[in-house]
């Protein structure tokens, strides 16, 4: 009878919406000189009650022209993170190659974070290339 009362019980309490956070280490802006390349440790976590699970967790990385990912040796990468409880966080590192011929200023590169079950979170962090 228990079990019945607690099924019954808990059916009907919502178990809340998958939250994803994405973190950077280091912080951005990140800094970097033409021809010279930077790494960034990037998390994604799921800030939502255990049984909230965000499913196929996945972020595709856009940099501008000039910059190179050094995985695929493009412009472009997708990360997958598969599924992430309640609470559960996957890492990942990005490294990224500026060319020699870059201008100075300030660039974004975009990171589009999505799942089968979580709205599209689009981040866009800074960075400068510096003078040599």
């Amino acid at each position: 009878m228990g079990l019945l009362f607690s099924v019954a019980l808990f059916a009907h309490i919502p178990l809340g919406e998958p939250k994803l956070r994405i973190e950077f280490y280091p912080s951005p802006p990140w800094q970097v000189r033409a021809g010279d390349s930077f790494e960034v440790a990037m998390g994604v976590a799921n800030d939502c009650w255990l049984l909230a699970w965000a499913k196929n967790v996945r972020v595709l990385v856009l940099m501008p022209e000039g910059f190179t990912e050094s995985y695929t040796g493009t412009n472009q990468r997708e990360m997958f993170f598969g599924t992430l409880h309640g609470g559960d966080g996957m890492g990942n590192t990005l490294s990224v190659l500026v060319s020699s011929s870059a201008s100075l200023g300030t660039y974004y590169i975009t990171l589009k974070v999505f799942g089968e079950n979580v709205p599209e979170k689009v981040l866009t962090p800074q960075v400068e290339v510096l003078p040599l």
